[in-house]
């Protein structure tokens, strides 16, 4: 039983701290030590299932542009002169969108270099592979690489808009296609740094509530919704038909903090029937259930949508 545990002065004083933890307290306002810990551990179960998202628009957009360039500029597109921008100037500095692309592939470079090295213990001269240079790329290569500098006559924007971007268009014109990507790259990329660092995914400034921070959320799951369906409509449809996106949604909601508190309603089942309507329930409302066996002992177990 969660009354059970230590939570002070082990768990919160001692092992997770109350520096970690006292914004949870100031935004959620938990009547104690149990529904303060379940909060907690409410966030990390938000994190696990925004996790496969955020990692899909990740993986599919480097592809789609990667595939798209590969095809037109070859293999190593992003080295020599083949990546053009539109303020190109000899002997002067580039803007920051374009230099970061550029530091960000050396970088990449050096990361794959480094692990051959580590992994096959390869002494001497290696040559990084296309593939294995872009695997190492950061999240932060595509937002820069969506910046307006690229787009121009010549240049692989628009050249290849509708190549990387084969979902419905918000717009008819390029331009705003392009910046509606970048916008929404950026937002997801700040959003998953603080995933991927163990921050809190609900903090951010303005967020008081705890309906403040559950809004927060729903908003960049549709923003990674919006993201995957402008990439290509099967992403989409990947991470529905498996139920990942449902699940994503359905961790943002208040039931589920309530169930990580040791709130949430207990069902009691009694009969077939009694668990079909659960079931039932569940799946319409898109909510896990905590339901029990009418037994001796009693057998607590979790109704998932299926």
């Amino acid at each position: 039983m969660p009354q059970t545990l230590h939570y002070r002065p082990v768990l919160i004083d001692s092992l997770i701290s109350n520096e970690r933890i006292n914004s949870y307290q100031s935004v959620f306002h938990p009547a104690n030590d149990v529904e303060l810990m379940g909060v907690y551990l409410w966030n990390a179960h938000v994190c696990g299932a925004l996790y496969p998202l955020i990692g899909m628009a990740e993986i599919t957009l480097r592809n789609a542009i990667d595939q798209a360039l590969t095809a037109d500029l070859g293999t190593f597109w992003w080295s020599g002169a083949r990546l053009r921008h539109r303020s190109h100037t000899a002997g002067v500095v580039p803007p920051h969108a374009v230099q970061a692309v550029h530091d960000n592939f050396i970088k990449a470079t050096r990361k794959y270099i480094a692990e051959v090295r580590s992994r096959h213990r390869v002494r001497g001269h290696i040559t990084p592979s296309h593939a294995g240079v872009l695997a190492k790329t950061e999240f932060s290569t595509w937002e820069f690489l969506l910046d307006a500098e690229f787009m121009g006559r010549g240049l692989i924007w628009p050249k290849h808009l509708s190549a990387v971007f084969r979902g419905p268009w918000p717009a008819h014109q390029a331009s705003v296609v392009l910046a509606h990507a970048r916008d929404l790259v950026a937002t997801l990329r700040d959003f998953r740094n603080r995933l991927f660092h163990y921050e809190p995914a609900w903090k951010r400034y303005g967020v008081q509530t705890e309906a403040d921070a559950l809004q927060h959320l729903q908003e960049k799951v549709s923003k990674v919704e919006t993201l995957l369906a402008l990439i290509h409509p099967e992403n989409l449809r990947l991470l529905q038909v498996n139920g990942l996106l449902r699940d994503a949604y359905r961790a943002c909601t208040a039931d589920e903090i309530r169930r990580f508190q040791h709130l949430a309603q207990t069902h009691r089942v009694g009969s077939l029937d009694v668990l079909a309507g659960l079931v039932a329930r569940g799946t319409a409302e898109n909510r896990a259930l905590t339901a029990e066996l009418h037994q001796e002992p009693p057998q607590r177990f979790l109704i998932l949508p299926p």
